[in-house]
């Protein structure tokens, strides 16, 4: 789950490059957006060589359907988490965490990742 997340995420980043808005951002234009999102994810999985891998579409109208939008617990949270690990790289008093941290506000698990 926490995968399919990231690389949603990372297909929001591409489409924001290509198009100059977040998938969901406009009304009227969520079909389109979800078009076009899929095709990007798609894209993204060939490239990195998972081909036969596929994406819940669910996941995918939820990625379009929030627009940019961004959680204030959520942002609070993941703030919380960013200023603790920068803590810990300036005191060098623990080990920071290595690899990518996803958190899913959702379902209220993360998971960090080693790629």
């Amino acid at each position: 789950m926490a995968s399919s997340f990231y690389c949603l995420l990372r297909a929001v980043d591409r489409y924001a490059a290509n198009f100059s808005s977040f998938p969901g951002q406009f009304d009227g234009e969520m079909d389109e957006d979800i078009s076009r999102l899929k095709t990007i994810a798609v894209g993204l999985l060939s490239e990195i060589g998972c081909n036969g891998v596929t994406l819940s579409e669910d996941l995918i109208y939820e990625m379009c359907r929030y627009g940019a939008a961004e959680l204030h617990a959520v942002a609070a949270f993941i703030g919380g988490i960013a200023s603790q690990e920068i803590i810990k790289l300036i005191t060098k008093q623990f080990i920071p965490m290595r690899g990518t941290f996803i958190f899913n506000g959702i379902d209220h698990k993360s998971q960090l990742l080693t790629l």
